[in-house]
């Protein structure tokens, strides 16, 4: 006969119900409340923070991970913490934390935060966690330079204000352009009519004289008048969209309305600076020339009478120009192989005289060399200067070419005319009039081959593109399709 059971100790089945009642407590709090298995840890706190977050806290402190643990019959957590001390140390560090409050203590620092009730937005959304404050360990804060461009004295072209950000995918209208052969233009008779080498414009295959079929609309803003109307009054200007804007004048200033209120227009202009220059949007345009030298263009580059020369008007006082009055412009002149022949001969210079005559050093014995020479001889020359003037574009720049020279352009922050169009570097020479020293000393210094090359590259650009008025018109019109990129290849067949 098998032993009878004997009753269970009234202990034993006491123990046995609690620890199962805490075992039910703990699922329960996982399963019910969903409090998250990861906690946050500050190594920087003076006491144990623990927040529930999902992953690692926001500033980047530390990753916990939690487990559970019997010990001594007593559920107790297990906080394991990869940390990075963030602004108190560059160091990362692991700490794994072993002693820690039973259950019961962590929920209700839990219940401590400004959690909400609904845990699945805790989830979403998890709390921040205030940096280090510990300022012996803070980052060393580096002081800041404020940054001042080495070229805002005295230099005049380099102006405050800017266009508005455009290009033309984003102030183009170019559903205007659909279904035509032909690039079709519309002309405003205000402020001005077409001048310079426009002058003919209206009489071209280019014009239209119905505003709605035109793909561009072209605003000449070199009025008579001292005031020009701003072109926002004109019947079509619909915030500038697709116009243009197109002056001669030594300044924007002195004709164009202010830049900022151009709205959507882009501009073709001859006063055009790279720090305004919206690229693929504007245009830069040349003066015309006064003189065109076509005999001298079969003379060879290294076959001519001079090596350089330059014969114009000299700038007294300040603003632009006046560096053709510095020693380092002057001090090319050798009377042999270089000639720079100046005069300040010119009814602002005599005023400025008159007021201050120590402007006037050097002049009487410069108008000396310059009524010895005349400017046709001095074409004769493989290499010709050419200063900017009260602009940085000068009436120079296609007379030399056009005696076949190859220009020496001492220019700031200018946009050389048709740069979309026409590769400028294999031709002319450029320096900054802070490197007027350099000129003599780099251009010797060029290899023969060199020299031969460009001056045939010089040759070729002004037979294509500027030789007359209406190579003029064909290049503006030319640079205008390009700034489509291929959009229409009706206009692309016709470049």
């Amino acid at each position: 006969m098998s032993n009878p059971k004997k009753p269970r100790s009234p202990l034993v089945i006491m123990m046995i119900f609690c620890n199962s009642l805490i075992a039910l407590t703990i699922i329960g709090f996982n399963s019910k409340l969903v409090v998250p298995r990861t906690f946050g840890y500050s190594p920087c706190s003076s006491a144990l923070r623990f927040e529930p977050q999902f992953s690692s806290l926001l500033d980047g402190h530390c990753n916990c991970t939690s487990n559970y643990v019997l010990d001594n019959g007593i559920i107790r957590p297990e906080l394991s913490c990869n940390c990075v001390e963030g602004d108190c140390s560059p160091l990362i560090v692991t700490n794994t934390v072993r002693v820690m409050p039973p259950i019961a203590e962590v929920v209700r620092e839990v219940a401590k935060s400004n959690i909400s009730s609904d845990l699945s937005a805790v989830e979403k959304k998890p709390k921040e966690v205030k940096p280090c404050e510990n300022k012996q360990d803070a980052p060393v804060v580096k002081n800041v330079v404020e940054f001042k461009p080495w070229y805002i004295k005295d230099k005049t072209w380099h102006y405050p204000s800017r266009f508005p950000l455009c290009s033309m995918d984003a102030c183009f209208n170019f559903s205007r352009c659909d279904d035509m052969d032909e690039l079709k233009i519309f002309v405003y008779d205000r402020p001005s009519t077409p001048l310079r080498f426009f002058a003919g414009f209206n009489d071209t295959q280019y014009v239209t004289h119905d505003p709605d079929k035109a793909c561009l609309l072209f605003i000449f803003l070199d009025g008579e008048g001292p005031w020009n109307p701003h072109p926002r009054e004109l019947p079509h200007w619909n915030s500038g969209i697709n116009h243009v804007l197109i002056t001669f004048a030594d300044m924007w200033k002195q004709k164009g309305p202010p830049q900022e209120t151009i709205g959507n227009a882009s501009v073709m202009a001859s006063d055009i600076h790279e720090t305004i220059y919206r690229a693929g949007f504007d245009i830069s345009l040349p003066l015309p020339p006064n003189h065109r030298m076509h005999e001298l263009q079969h003379l060879p580059a290294l076959g001519r009478k001079y090596f350089l020369t330059f014969r114009g008007l000299r700038y007294l006082g300040t603003g632009e120009g006046v560096f053709r009055s510095y020693d380092s412009f002057r001090n090319m002149h050798n009377g042999k192989d270089i000639i720079v022949a100046t005069s300040c001969k010119h009814p602002i210079n005599d005023a400025k005289r008159q007021e201050e005559p120590e402007l006037g050093i050097h002049c009487d014995e410069d108008q000396k060399i310059y009524d010895a020479t005349e400017f046709k001889d001095l074409m004769n020359t493989t290499f010709a200067l050419v200063p900017s003037g009260i602009q940085p574009s000068s009436y120079r720049f296609i007379e030399v070419l056009s005696a076949g020279c190859i220009p020496v352009l001492i220019a700031d922050n200018y946009v050389r005319p048709y740069d979309t169009i026409i590769q400028w570097q294999k031709c002319l020479i450029q320096f900054p009039t802070t490197e007027m020293h350099r000129i003599v000393k780099s251009l010797r210094a060029i290899r023969v081959e060199y020299v031969v090359q460009r001056q045939l590259n010089c040759v070729a650009i002004y037979q294509e593109f500027l030789k007359d008025n209406d190579a003029l018109l064909r290049t503006t019109i030319r640079s205008l399709k390009a700034r489509f990129m291929g959009v229409f290849p009706a206009l692309e067949d016709s470049l």
